[in-house]
């Protein structure tokens, strides 16, 4: 065995009876009962922690030895290696990592006892499946921060990432060298890349599904090339961040309903008190109070709530890239051209059949105005049948002006035993389902259900994201079975599988 030391702890690999890090003396001399956090050991040993390498302790005499067992592990650096990694495993890995920090406080654990190095980061059947070393020690001093650790993993792994997308990691690069780094803005972060990856790939494959539908053959109107591409998503980076701003969730009418009253109630008892004192002085001082009143309803509803983060919010801000204004009106009727590309986006959804009505759409769960994007030709054309991308064809000047604004809820659809359905919101942007009342969002009673089973996340203003949180019977989803801690991306219809519990997830359009 080779002995190294790592933040003022001595290691070693051992390759006896399976493989392990064994972790036997600090400072120079062995380590005894007396070093061991004993609250965080028996957290360790009495509950399966997620993402945590197996940890066992060997006592001798007075001496103590941490055993951390790595059989059938794979060092994160030979999994990159070995294995043909994308950028969305770089993403995942990270996530899950970021993820562990995060839930450790739940295990009554410290984020400085774990050691983020190459040799202490293990994988198992995928990406998503990390394993960490934790060290249930005693004042352990660290060389690094969490952060800086968690910074030169993020670059020493990105080199060996087949195919590294440079745009995205540049990214990454100038979020770790603001000051205001920190795990939570990396975890967001890393969301929004997996988000644009989830579009990019929809758009691409919409594109190749339009061009083998045609079938023309010509090469130059099917042809898709990747820079043309790469151009077209970054067109739509730039519009997106025109028309976005950051804002609080919005309240319920209930709640709302609770506030006014509460306020209106205030200001009533205020005046009823000027009532019993009509003097100059108590006439200033009930102005005053309500006038504070009313100034505290308003920024608690748009400004600041204790609790609440704000969300990012499309605004019905018109594009005006150059790849997206319209072209000007010919004098001669034009000819429909199957073969030629049209601009895809996600926002809105129009039914052939409703083409010269009212156009339906489908929204997320912000209160979004959207704007029709005009295009090349004069009809509504539907990319493929599992396609819920649309081409909006056409540049009548009826379709610029459109503006609606649609408040879309993201709900569950519980299918009940006696046939009928139950509709849960989805009202918070950890929606957590389980079994535990005092510990989750909604309450599950169903057979085969944990305690925090599963969580329900808003991506960003555009998309929900469900994840199986490690429960002993696992989920699904549209009847696969769904890795834990894995994100998986949310679409209408969808079907969830909790237990014994089904949903459909969907979304409740209001205007």
């Amino acid at each position: 065995m080779e002995s190294m030391s790592i933040n003022g702890l001595q290691y070693d690999f051992s390759y006896q009876n399976g493989q392990s890090i064994i972790f036997s003396e600090r400072n120079g001399r062995n380590l005894t009962e007396d070093d061991m956090h004993t609250v965080q050991l028996k957290m360790i040993q009495s509950n399966p922690i997620p993402h945590l390498l197996p940890l066992s302790v060997e006592h001798i005499d007075m001496a103590a030895k941490l055993h951390f067992d790595i059989t059938s592990q794979q060092k994160v650096i030979k999994y990159f290696r070995d294995n043909s990694t994308t950028m969305n495993d770089y993403y995942q890995l990270f996530l899950a990592i970021v993820t562990a920090l995060e839930d450790s406080s739940a295990y009554m654990l410290n984020q400085n006892n774990f050691i983020l190095h190459t040799d202490f980061v293990y994988i198992g059947a995928h990406t998503s499946d990390v394993r960490l070393a934790y060290l249930p020690v005693k004042e352990m001093k660290r060389d690094t921060t969490i952060e800086e650790d968690v910074k030169k993993l993020l670059t020493d792994l990105a080199g060996e990432v087949d195919g590294l997308q440079a745009n995205e990691f540049k990214s990454v690069l100038n979020y770790m060298k603001q000051s205001s780094f920190s795990l939570q803005g990396l975890k967001k972060l890393l969301l929004e890349l997996v988000s644009l990856r989830s579009n990019v790939n929809q758009i691409t494959s919409s594109q190749g599904s339009q061009q083998l539908q045609d079938g023309t053959g010509q090469a130059n109107d099917t042809s898709t090339e990747p820079q043309a591409v790469a151009e077209e998503v970054s067109t739509t980076q730039v519009t997106t961040k025109q028309k976005t701003k950051r804002s609080l969730p919005p309240l319920t009418s209930r709640t709302k309903v609770y506030i006014w009253a509460g306020a209106l109630l205030a200001i009533g008892i205020t005046w009823k008190l000027y009532e019993m004192n009509t003097t100059q002085m108590m006439l200033s001082i009930c102005i005053g109070i309500s006038v504070a009143i009313l100034a505290g309803v308003f920024i608690f509803m748009k400004i600041w709530r204790p609790g609440a983060k704000k969300v990012i919010v499309e605004q019905p801000e018109k594009p005006v890239t150059e790849k997206q204004k319209p072209k000007p009106k010919q004098a001669e009727p034009k000819q429909k051209s199957p073969t030629k590309r049209a601009q895809t986006f996600d926002s809105p959804v129009v039914s052939p059949q409703t083409v010269n009505t009212k156009p339906e759409m489908s929204f997320q769960p912000e209160a979004i105005s959207v704007q029709s994007i005009p295009s090349t030709e004069q009809d509504t054309t539907l990319l493929s049948e599992e396609n819920d991308d649309t081409v909006l064809l056409g540049d009548d000047e009826a379709a610029l002006s459109m503006d609606s604004e649609i408040v879309a809820i993201p709900l569950l659809i519980k299918q009940l035993d006696d046939g009928q359905e139950e509709k849960i919101v989805v009202s918070a942007n950890n929606f957590l389902i389980g079994r535990n009342a005092a510990s989750v969002n909604y309450e599950e009673k169903a057979i085969g259900v944990s305690r925090i089973h599963a969580e329900i996340i808003q991506i960003d203003a555009a998309s929900y994201g469900i994840k199986d949180l490690g429960s002993k019977n696992g989920s699904k989803l549209n009847d696969n079975v769904m890795v834990p801690y894995k994100i998986y991306a949310l679409n209408e219809n969808d079907k969830i599988e909790i237990g014994k519990a089904n949903y459909i997830f969907q979304w409740s359009h209001t205007q």
